[in-house]
């Protein structure tokens, strides 16, 4: 759909529904093909996927966003979010029809049996091929390529892998609360805290009066021993 074509559409399906003091923009979203931010009062449609998108799939992704808008934050796709969105002429589904046009991701995983799935960021955790198997199972790992090329994998990627394979504790499963030394190289390599938040690929760890961002493979948990040597670093 032409993307002016599509602001003037959502703008008017806005003002339809009563949403007269919500923005409508187009960011470059390829994951997604819409999203409603509550607190800007902001439909978002991604212009890339708009682009391949029919009038129809665009009409009905500015709806389900609508219904977002309406439903409020706590609905999420809830039964209120999807009486709503079936009442205002959406379809009340909870994604995209498998059949829309899609960009597909610059990583491409391949288990051993040739299944294929993409992402659009690097990989920061270990998976295994979902149609293989239902459950996490090494022998469908996934190996992955860049744009066709076997790429570097996230230093937590690689961390976790090791960790399975070797059957030891992998840092990304170390819950909140939990003692560590910082391992990483850097100007804090050593130091010791405890893991007060997880990211999506970090740990923020309090050390003393910092809190500090480390990968998950940045940090080891400190044993009774390293805590009997060095008591007062955190």
């Amino acid at each position: 759909m032409d993307l002016s074509s599509a602001l003037l559409l959502a703008r008017r399906l806005l003002d339809q529904h009563g949403l007269t003091r919500w923005r409508v923009e187009l960011d470059s979203a390829v994951a997604r093909a819409g999203v409603c931010r509550y607190d800007e009062r902001t439909i978002g449609l991604s212009a890339p996927l708009t682009r391949l998108h029919s009038d129809v799939e665009v009409r009905e992704t500015i709806l389900h966003e609508v219904a977002h808008a309406l439903a409020g934050p706590h609905a999420k796709h809830g039964p209120r979010w999807r009486a709503i969105a079936r009442s205002i002429g959406s379809s009340g589904a909870r994604c995209l029809d498998e059949a829309a046009p899609r960009i597909e991701g610059a990583w491409v995983g391949t288990c051993p049996a040739g299944h294929l799935l993409t992402r659009h960021r690097k990989p920061t955790r270990v998976m295994t091929c979902g149609q293989c198997t239902r459950r996490f199972d090494l022998r469908h790992l996934l190996t992955w390529t860049h744009h066709g090329e076997a790429g570097t994998m996230h230093v937590n990627y690689m961390a976790e892998l090791w960790a399975l394979r070797s059957g030891t504790t992998s840092a990304v499963s170390l819950p909140l609360g939990t003692p560590v030394r910082i391992t990483v190289p850097g100007r804090y390599a050593g130091r010791s805290g405890q893991i007060v938040r997880r990211g999506r690929t970090r740990f923020h760890v309090r050390c003393g009066g910092l809190v500090l961002e480390v990968p998950f493979a940045g940090v080891a948990p400190v044993t009774q021993t390293d805590d009997a040597a060095d008591p007062d670093e955190w």
